[in-house]
């Protein structure tokens, strides 16, 4: 594992730093560039997407500390705020960025379901590359293996594990790419958000079983549940707006 990518003179630059930045601008920059085509004011795109940036980085390190609080009791404040140090919760940091987008839509007086549906398949790939970083990092690895593509992670111990950092960030480009695929068969505002929540709901709830986590919610870990709210909200939303309606005479 690398997660120092070099140094400029003492200062480090961390692996999983240069992931979320390549991250966020690749996701930027093509959304930027498919404003148009997709029918989304590009102004109002960019001011979302700094807003949703700021808040994704809070959200996801607040709930990190939430949730690892025994880290931090009796810590200085400040720590809470080291993002340098690492941890990060993604569940926390996309609520905290949709709660911000529709907010910011209502002042807009734009729709948001729409604008979430276009943004949406960026945020599968941001995750995608942000993996890597977790990867190069060392972090978030998996339970032993004897499978040949098991990797050792010499931070841990001398022992094969599943590289499951680099299954997530497969299956998040995979679901980066059945969503823009999906754009052709949307019927309703909201459609691609719905199967973003059905499919990283699954993948999230199969890898947990790979990687290294205590469940702490019956047999679930913290991140098993939230996938099935995830899956469950994802799938009643797609019920419900695809149930026939009958007119009334």
């Amino acid at each position: 594992m690398h997660p120092i990518i070099f140094k400029i003179g003492d200062f480090p630059i961390y692996a999983y730093g240069i992931a979320l930045f390549v991250a966020f601008s690749v996701g930027i920059i093509w959304s930027l560039r498919e404003a148009e085509a997709g029918g989304v004011n590009q102004d109002y795109l960019y001011e979302v997407i700094l807003i949703g940036i700021v808040l994704a980085l809070l959200g996801s390190r607040l709930t990190y500390v939430f949730l690892n609080w025994s880290f931090y009791r009796g810590e200085p404040w400040w720590k809470i705020f080291a993002f340098r140090e690492g941890g990060l919760t993604f569940y926390g940091g996309l609520l905290a960025a949709l709660l911000g987008g529709y907010f910011y839509c209502l002042y807009r007086k734009i729709s948001f379901l729409k604008l979430l549906d276009f943004v949406t398949p960026f945020i599968a790939l941001g995750y995608a590359i942000t993996r890597i970083g977790c990867f190069l990092n060392g972090c978030c690895y998996g339970k032993v293996t004897s499978l040949p593509w098991g990797l050792v992670y010499p931070a841990v111990d001398n022992l094969p594990r599943h590289p499951t950092q680099l299954y997530a960030s497969f299956s998040a480009l995979l679901i980066f790419f059945l969503l823009r695929y999906l754009r052709r068969l949307k019927t309703f505002q909201g459609f691609i958000f719905a199967w973003f929540l059905v499919f990283y709901g699954i993948y999230r709830f199969i890898v947990e079983f790979f990687r290294v986590s205590l469940p702490t919610v019956w047999f679930l870990t913290p991140a098993q549940a939230a996938a099935l709210i995830f899956i469950l909200a994802g799938g009643a939303l797609l019920l419900v707006q695809q149930r026939p309606r009958h007119r009334q005479t």
